[in-house]
């Protein structure tokens, strides 16, 4: 019957002393999940995603707690007697109650510990030096592909002999009656210069505009993109997992020792893990890194890649000079299921504990903390990101900028031709009317005594015009002064 009491009080008693609960909680200094931050005084706090996650769960069941550091700095493992070592060991030997750090939950320490449920997930990662980029003597020539270079040569010559073909036709005169002349005002359009003459027929004015357009629109373009490629890197290594790392033999790449990547590799049966930690074993000098020191290993070369969680490499690579990149996936298994807070075995405030990060999920307060201090803090924007990546302008970028141009040759030929047939035209005309004017005066007939009969019947003296009357009776002399006198009546 006793039994059965304490079974029903124990919540109560649980309750009501909750507001008594103290753990002592075992831990390592981390950055961002915990460290000390000094302030101006000279005295110190500890911070960090630790401090916010055990806040908020200390609003919702009411504790106390007090730091204290693994004596060995290590999260925990099995050492050479069998014994477990580092923050596991700490709980597991009831040195400590809680083990609070981005400790990752793996099948051995479950098997002898007690885990909440992730409060933050967990994948393997792979960072390396972003490629940097040599530009040639020829670098200028980059922003545009070899296709648009020529589309840009071609522009400019067909420009460049309407503008001729059109100035010729128009007048002598024109100031761009020649092919140097239009070459020069082509070049100096393109390069934004202003040309010493203009184009005057209404063909060639309509060429200029279509050529200006065009040419105001590659300089853009250009100008943005060459800004771009010299500021920002543009290469990337084709890595997508992390098992890519094996197709580059001139690659090296390392671990962080004594944690759960280690246990990743090491007790894989995925092959490529395990080609990957033979590899790493055999250049065992150059593959274990402790943290800060795997990531400046990789600044400081350009063919080494460093493995390691999730979390820290996002956060690692959120510091100048922002010349890193990150690949988080990986065909394997996950190398774990994520950060977790360890109990001893069997504890029930595990289960509390779980069920309280589960709100804090729910709420939003966890991916609060997350944007606090892995994206608030970053001094590499996504801007930045997304900058590494411009492209070389291809022909099809700039297919409706050049198709523009071309509509506006197409159009100032229509001119053109409408200027050839409203000359032709004038040119029958006055042809016609010149032809009717001749008719109408023309002498057909010379009479012996001087007197001029016309196509229209009418008939006039010579002597009027100066014509001498003695020109023969023969044919001759009568065509030789018909001849002279044609003369006489075409002068002014």
């Amino acid at each position: 019957m006793s039994a059965w009491v304490i079974l029903i009080l124990f919540p109560y008693f649980v309750g009501s002393t909750s507001d008594t609960l103290f753990f002592n909680i075992t831990t390592i200094l981390r950055e961002p999940f915990l460290f000390d931050l000094v302030d101006l005084n000279n005295s110190s706090r500890r911070i960090g995603y630790i401090v916010d996650v055990l806040e908020s769960l200390r609003q919702r069941i009411h504790f106390e707690y007090e730091f204290y550091l693994s004596p060995d700095g290590n999260y925990g493992a099995v050492d050479e007697t069998g014994t477990w070592n580092g923050m596991v060991g700490e709980v597991l030997y009831g040195r400590a109650d809680i083990a609070a750090a981005d400790l990752t939950i793996n099948a051995p320490r479950t098997e002898i510990l007690s885990f909440t449920i992730p409060y933050m997930n967990v994948d393997l990662g792979v960072v390396y030096k972003k490629p940097t980029v040599q530009f040639g003597i020829m670098a200028y020539m980059m922003p545009f592909s070899t296709g648009v270079w020529c589309v840009i040569l071609g522009s400019l010559l067909v420009t460049s002999m309407s503008l001729f073909l059109f100035g010729i036709y128009s007048s002598k005169d024109d100031p761009l009656a020649s092919v140097a002349a239009c070459l020069y005002f082509g070049l100096a359009c393109l390069f934004a210069q202003g040309p010493e003459t203009y184009p005057r027929s209404m063909a060639s004015r309509v060429t200029a505009i279509s050529w200006w357009f065009f040419s105001l629109m590659m300089l853009t373009l250009y100008t943005a993109s060459l800004t771009s490629m010299l500021t920002v890197n543009r290469a990337t290594l084709p890595i997508e997992t992390i098992e890519d790392l094996l197709n580059y033999e001139g690659y090296h790449y390392g671990i962080e020792p004594g944690g759960s990547t280690q246990f990743a590799f090491q007790n894989s049966s995925y092959a490529p893990f395990q080609m990957m930690w033979a590899e790493m074993i055999k250049r065992k000098d150059q593959s274990f890194y402790r943290g800060a020191s795997g990531v400046e290993k990789v600044r400081e070369s350009s063919d080494f890649a460093f493995i390691r969680e999730s979390p820290y490499l996002e956060y690692d690579i959120t510091f100048a000079p922002c010349d890193l990149e990150l690949v988080f996936s990986s065909s394997s298994p996950k190398s774990g299921a994520g950060y977790g807070f360890a109990f001893p075995k069997d504890a029930p405030m595990a289960r509390n504990f779980s069920v309280e990060i589960l709100r804090m999920f729910s709420d939003g307060t966890l991916a609060g903390i997350h944007t606090k201090w892995f994206k608030t803090r970053s001094q590499c924007s996504e801007a930045k990101k997304l900058a590494s990546f411009v492209e070389t302008i291809n022909f099809g970028d700039i297919r409706g900028i050049f198709f523009t141009f071309l509509g506006g040759i197409v159009i100032s030929f229509l001119f053109f031709g409408a200027r050839i047939m409203n000359r032709a035209r004038q040119k029958t005309c006055d042809s016609s009317k010149q032809q009717q004017a001749v008719e109408a005066v023309n002498p057909v007939s010379m009479s012996s005594n001087g007197q001029v009969q016309f196509s229209n019947g009418s008939s006039i003296e010579t002597t009027e015009f100066g014509v001498n009357k003695n020109f023969g009776t023969d044919s001759h002399n009568k065509g030789v002064n018909l001849i002279n006198f044609r003369k006489v009546l075409n002068k002014p």
